[in-house]
C-alpha cells in the first residue's frame, strides 16, 4: 500500500474518532442591588494546568450570552466584576442566574445551576477544612523556622503532607459518592496525577462522556 493511500486511510479513521463540537449560545444572567448596567464583568475557566478561556462582558439589564463549546458546560467560572471586591467561583450552566453582593463578590448568590451546589458542598465538606488547617500549619511552620527549631519544624511539614493526603482521600470518596456529577468530572481532572491509576474515570456516570474533560482523560488513559 502505497504513502497516499494510507494517508487517507488514516485520515479517514481520525475523522471517524473525533466528535464534532458544535458551539452553543448560553444564556445567564447577573444582576444585583443598585445600578450596574455597564460594569464590566471577566468570566474565566479555573483548571490547574490548563490555559484559561477568558470571557469579558457587559452587564445589562437582561441576560448575557456567551458562545461556547457544547462539550465545555458545565464547568468552573471565576468571576470578577470591576469595582468590586472578591472573585466568585462557580459552575457554569445554560441558565445560571448570580445575584451580585457588591460588597464582596465571593458571596453572591448563584441559582439555576444544577451543578453548583455540589460544587459548594465539596468546597464548605472538604476544601474549606483543608485550606484552614493548611493555613496554620504554615503558620506554624513559619514560627518553627524562625526559631531554629529543627523538630518542631518537622513536625509541622509532616502535619501538611497528611492533611494533604486526608484532602485527596476525601475528593476521591466525594468523587465515587457523585458519580454522575460534574464537579466529580472536575476534581478527577485536576487531581489526575494522584488518581490516574485507580480506574475512577469508569465508575462515572456515562452521561458525562460527552463532557471534553472526560474526552481528554480517556485519552490520557490510551
Amino acid at each position: 500500500m502505497n504513502r497516499t493511500i494510507r494517508a487517507i486511510y488514516l485520515f479517514i479513521f481520525l475523522l471517524g474518532n473525533i466528535a464534532p463540537v458544535f458551539a452553543q449560545s448560553i444564556q445567564m444572567k447577573i444582576e444585583g442591588p443598585g445600578n450596574l448596567k455597564g460594569r464590566k464583568a471577566i468570566l474565566l475557566t479555573r483548571e490547574k494546568g490548563f490555559a484559561a478561556t477568558v470571557h469579558s462582558v457587559k452587564l445589562t439589564n437582561g441576560n448575557i450570552s456567551l458562545t461556547l463549546p457544547e462539550d465545555l458546560v458545565p464547568d468552573l467560572y471565576q468571576l470578577n466584576v470591576s469595582q468590586m471586591k472578591g472573585a466568585l467561583f462557580f459552575f457554569l450552566e445554560p441558565g445560571t442566574h448570580i445575584y451580585l453582593d457588591t460588597l464582596d463578590v465571593s458571596r453572591s448568590v448563584v441559582t439555576q445551576s444544577q451543578s453548583n451546589p455540589d460544587w459548594q458542598l465539596f468546597q464548605k465538606t472538604i476544601q474549606l477544612p483543608y485550606d484552614q488547617s493548611f493555613a496554620a500549619y504554615t503558620r506554624s511552620e513559619n514560627k518553627a523556622r524562625k526559631e531554629g527549631s529543627t523538630d518542631s519544624l518537622n513536625y509541622w511539614i509532616a502535619q501538611k503532607t497528611i492533611a494533604y493526603q486526608i484532602l485527596l482521600d476525601q475528593t476521591r470518596t466525594f468523587i465515587l459518592t457523585h458519580p454522575a456529577s460534574y464537579v466529580s468530572l472536575y476534581l478527577l481532572k485536576n487531581n489526575w496525577y494522584a488518581f490516574k491509576n485507580e480506574g475512577i474515570l469508569e465508575k462515572l456516570d456515562a452521561t458525562l462522556a460527552g463532557h471534553r474533560s472526560y474526552r481528554f482523560l480517556r485519552g490520557k488513559k490510551g
